[in-house]
């Protein structure tokens, strides 16, 4: 799961250097540094340190870092570590957990309808892309029946294009 952490907040970085954003988290009262300085490293202590009440993190739009936890109760340490909490219903687990039944339901070769699915983070939810003129799979629209806000579905803008081969 970290790795995916890592992925998610290095496109992030890339993105906001691209835009002429800055990417360090902004200086934190009380900040006890242990999580470095690096997004991607604060982010992982949070994770270490909230266990099971993590539901992610990213930069914001300012520049800071923001860390999602299922425990209003977890504020305080996130403020610690130098980021911004942000309370959410469902834990990275939680949705981890989604987007693996979903996988597991659609099979290694998913209907045409369903384009891409994952978690996202700041909609703390895993959004599945649908394309818009094809019928949704019961097997799919069960699960977001079950999953009470956890998966939600998008109109895809088409059908993935895969890349050419370099």
């Amino acid at each position: 799961m970290r790795r995916v952490i890592v992925w998610l907040l290095a496109g992030v970085a890339m993105l906001a250097t691209a835009c002429g954003g800055s990417t360090e988290p902004a200086a934190s009262a009380g900040s006890d540094g242990a999580a470095g300085d690096q997004p991607a490293d604060l982010v992982a202590a949070a994770e270490q340190r909230l266990g099971g009440s993590f539901a992610g993190g990213f930069v914001d739009q300012a520049g800071d870092v923001v860390v999602l936890t299922t425990d209003r109760a977890d504020s305080d340490e996130v403020r610690a570590l130098g980021a911004q909490p942000q309370v959410v219903e469902h834990s990275m687990a939680a949705l981890e957990d989604w987007k693996e039944r979903i996988g597991a339901a659609l099979g290694p070769r998913p209907p045409a309808a369903v384009t891409t699915w994952g978690v996202d983070v700041r909609r703390n939810a895993v959004v599945v892309s649908v394309l818009r003129d094809e019928p949704v799979p019961a097997e799919l629209q069960q699960i977001v029946d079950q999953a009470s806000g956890a998966v939600v579905l998008t109109e895809a803008q088409g059908p993935v294009v895969p890349l050419p081969a370099p």
